[in-house]
């Protein structure tokens, strides 16, 4: 059963960025943080996950050049208005 998706987030970049602790760090979990950017970028899937379902998310500008380093042309990509 699929979990329903997570709906974009026009306030906050909804990518994840690695917490900064590694089994190195003394007293720190490894894990994943929310960058907390606003976002400027609404990518959406080209194609459907294999749930069958198309996502999407919003981006900071550092966040989409990363994505598109991991997987290139894997989103369409519109730029978001100004929110007030």
């Amino acid at each position: 059963m699929t979990q329903p998706l997570i709906p974009p987030d026009f306030k906050q970049c909804q990518a994840e960025k690695p917490n900064g602790n590694t089994f190195m760090t003394l007293g720190g979990v490894p894990g994943y943080k929310r960058c907390t950017q606003r976002p400027v970028f609404l990518a959406t899937e080209k194609e459907p996950g294999d749930d069958g379902v198309i996502g999407n998310m919003t981006l900071c500008a550092e966040c989409y050049v990363q994505l598109e380093r991991q997987i290139p042309g894997h989103v369409f990509v519109e730029t978001l208005k100004e929110q007030p």
